[in-house]
């Protein structure tokens, strides 16, 4: 018999998962919750809703941020994936990854999962205003149409124009016609149905709607346990140049004690609880008509896009950003604000550079003369000296944006004039295509 030592083996100590926070699509504004995440000291995992997906979303993607970055092909792989990690969320971080989000959550048996028997409502506009129509609240008159055909005959039936032509899982204004003819009609499913568009998806169907004549607004929310909060407010100015008159010209926060905001909130919040809302951000498009008061023209679930977040954090005390963050991981911020009024605490204006030229650009849209402006401060150009600058027709074309920031409206004021007028003049510095073709 060996009489050796009493050795013992260690075990290995067992190793608790990783606790993570799930972002799927952490594109758009998505980065600013991604930054304020890490801030926080979470631990982070990208979810890629497609590989298809537009290069403005892949390409603003910093790996590093994460422990893991998933590129989605199937639930169960993506599932088995996250098996390793303790999740305590899931988060839509852009409009691509909604759907993918509700499934990821409802799958994960998340108790901040919303009613996933809506979540294709919560996309598809057709559907989302269908809903919102059946919750017994004012909605676009509309049709879903596989066809040009479809599209045709019903607004034979309709009888008035201008109507707006648009693939049901729009994305921004991707695809959206206003149209004041059957020809214009004709063209505009030609050019939709069976496009890819930016989610890296095929529009198989187009929904045609009633013109909504008004005053546009943004109303962003955020929801906890069922109950909803008003975040922000917003005034979209749109004109009509370049022969679209679906130019953003500009978005400005409102004040908590506008005039509309009671009857604008009320309306909302119908519309979210409609769509199974309960837990999260939404970013909602709402025209007041005149005679009607509020009527939707979408919701989307998750943070206001671009920069919205950002301004709202640097004028106000919260923003969609800390409050996202909040109801996902204890809900303590938002018991602490619900209901209850905020104010601004600096005045702010967003301004899209609106490009009446189109040809090669010579020289940067960042110039001096706009850095210089008492109430700058931000800037960003989407087109570089060397590439094709665009007339701008929506926001897909438009070239860039300034954010002004300023305790007196009357700075901001005047210097909008002064950098409408540097469009005027000499902003726009580009090649004609003579000079181009013989280079």
């Amino acid at each position: 018999e060996y009489m050796g030592h009493n050795n013992t083996i260690d075990m290995p100590a067992t190793v608790e998962p990783q606790a993570v926070l799930v972002i799927v699509d952490p594109f758009s504004s998505g980065r600013f919750l991604v930054d304020y995440a890490l801030e926080k000291g979470s631990k982070l995992v990208c979810v890629k809703s497609s590989l298809q997906l537009a290069p403005y979303f892949l390409n603003s993607l910093i790996p590093e941020k994460y422990v893991e970055v998933i590129d989605h092909v199937d639930m169960e792989t993506t599932i088995a994936t996250l098996a390793k990690y303790t999740v305590k969320a899931v988060i839509a971080g852009s409009e691509p990854g909604v759907e993918l989000a509700d499934q990821l959550a409802t799958e994960l048996e998340m108790p901040t999962a919303n009613a996933i028997e809506y979540s294709c409502a919560r996309r598809d506009k057709f559907k989302m205003n269908e809903r919102v129509r059946e919750h017994g609240l004012r909605a676009v008159r509309q049709c879903e149409c596989y066809t040009a055909d479809d599209a045709l005959t019903w607004v034979r039936s309709y009888n008035k124009y201008p109507v707006v032509v648009k693939p049901t899982c729009s994305l921004g204004t991707d695809g959206v016609f206003f149209c004041n003819n059957e020809a214009e009609v004709q063209a505009a499913c030609d050019k939709t149905l069976g496009k890819v568009n930016p989610a890296g998806q095929v529009n198989e169907r187009v929904v045609i709607q009633e013109y909504l004549c008004g005053q546009e607004w943004v109303v962003d929310t955020i929801s906890y346990n069922g109950r909803h909060h008003l975040t922000d407010m917003w005034k979209y100015v749109k004109e009509t140049h370049n022969g679209s008159k679906f130019v953003y010209m500009s978005t400005t926060p409102q004040p908590y004690d506008c005039l509309e905001r009671e009857k604008l909130q009320n309306y909302v919040f119908g519309c979210i609880t409609a769509l199974g809302i309960r837990y999260g951000p939404t970013h909602c498009e709402v025209m007041w008509l005149p005679d009607e008061g509020p009527v939707l023209v979408e919701v989307n679930s998750r943070m206001h896009g671009a920069l919205g977040p950002h301004i709202a954090s640097l004028t106000k005390d919260h923003s969609q950003i800390d409050l996202t963050y909040d109801v996902y991981t204890s809900g303590d911020i938002f018991q602490e604000v619900c209901g209850k009024p905020w104010n601004l605490n600096r005045k702010a204006m967003w301004l899209n550079f609106v490009s009446p030229k189109d040809g090669v650009l010579k020289s940067s849209l960042e110039i001096d003369q706009i850095r210089s402006l008492p109430s700058y401060h931000t800037m960003m150009a989407s087109v570089q000296p060397g590439q094709r600058l665009q007339k701008t027709v929506d926001l897909m074309s438009c070239p860039g944006f300034i954010i002004l920031i300023h305790d007196d409206a009357e700075v901001i004021a005047k210097d909008i004039k002064t950098f409408r007028q540097l469009e005027r003049t000499h902003l726009y510095n580009i090649e004609d295509d003579e000079s181009v073709l013989s280079a």
